[in-house]
């Protein structure tokens, strides 16, 4: 063994001789503009939100941008003001006319900054909305988890739209609303009764942008089979222990959005999926739609986005052990909160 020890030492003491640490020096870069400007069509307010990005090893922090003067104009030059109510969050009041275009104006810190010019797009329906089985994969413990991935059944939602207006770009977003019930004791005239309590609870999809275009390298201009939601089998995880689930309201909003507005989130995308790599796109390489025309060199993230919106509700109901599945639209849009509980009578907006 002492032999060993003196063959290996040599070779221990060149690794450890080797070893030293590199301090990269890291270029310092200022904070850079960040714009949110989503406005919708048929809304009465629209919100477009300025902040400066964080500094690399800094705490994620966005301070707002308070000192700006943002305008919409449209292209024979009319200007309509916002005005700041909140840090960093300028309103734009009165709805968006369905036959012009707009832009983007900002002046802040001496520079202007202007986006192409965006029309309105059009909104073609929903052709149809079905489902299939499909399993989702998930790592437990998040992406640096040594755990196993485990796999999950359900239903995989899916969206066909035919469209004769020409290409057409989507994006979809959802509120997922579980409805359930659980038993609670009670004395009622005079004898202890056993009664039910319904409950609901939302869930917010947060993955990536879940955006919708024509295949590409093709002349079809339609969208077959798109994946707009998953629903688990088993609620179960989703519940407390005395709790029962009776079935989702699935509250889906349909954007038509501009190629443009397309480009920039499915580029988004590819960052937010990067992972690492050392070939995967910048955020700086994200098309967006605004350039700074005071200094073309100066940097600005986000992108100047007008979309028209549809809304749907379905009612969905899985059982995996028959199979009888029921997915059927909601006629009443009702006005649902968040989350909430009601004693004993069914709420108004119950499903079922």
């Amino acid at each position: 063994m002492l032999k060993l020890f003196k063959n290996l030492l040599p070779v221990l003491l060149f690794f450890t001789a080797c070893e030293s640490v590199y301090d990269p020096e890291v270029e310092l870069v200022g904070n850079v503009l960040v714009v949110d400007a989503r406005l919708v069509y048929g809304q009465q307010e629209n919100k477009i939100i300025l902040q400066y990005s964080a500094g690399f090893n800094k705490e994620d922090r966005f301070d707002p941008v308070t000192t700006a003067r943002v305008i919409i104009s449209d292209r024979w030059g009319m200007e309509y003001n916002t005005v700041q109510h909140e840090p960093g969050v300028y309103t734009l009041q009165g709805q968006l006319d369905s036959t012009r275009q707009y832009k983007l104006i900002i002046s802040a810190e001496g520079e202007i900054y202007e986006s192409e010019l965006e029309a309105i797009p059009p909104v073609p329906a929903i052709d149809t909305l079905y489902s299939d089985h499909a399993e989702l994969w998930a790592r437990p413990g998040g992406e640096n988890s040594s755990n196993e991935f485990i796999k999950t059944p359900g239903q995989q939602l899916y969206v066909d739209i035919y469209n004769d207006t020409g290409k057409a770009y989507f994006k979809f977003t959802a509120q997922n609303i579980l409805q359930y019930y659980f038993t609670f004791d009670t004395i009622l005239y005079g004898q202890s009764t056993r009664l039910n309590k319904y409950g609901w609870k939302s869930f917010y999809p947060q993955e990536l942008f879940n955006i919708a275009g024509p295949a590409v390298y093709s002349s079809k201009v339609d969208v077959k089979k798109h994946p707009v939601e998953f629903f688990l089998y088993n609620d179960k995880s989703l519940l407390q222990v005395n709790e029962f689930g009776l079935g989702w309201i699935y509250i889906m909003h349909q954007y038509s959005i501009s190629e443009s507005a397309y480009n920039f989130y499915s580029d988004v995308n590819s960052q937010l999926n990067a992972n690492g790599k050392i070939f995967d796109p910048l955020y700086v390489q994200a098309r967006n739609n605004i350039k700074c025309v005071s200094d073309p060199n100066k940097i600005i993230l986000g992108n100047f986005e007008i979309a028209n919106h549809r809304e749907y509700r379905f009612f969905v109901h899985l059982n995996q052990n028959t199979g009888d599945h029921i997915i059927r639209p909601i006629e009443e849009f009702y006005e649902i909160p968040p989350s909430g509980i009601k004693s004993v009578m069914i709420p108004w907006f119950w499903e079922n």
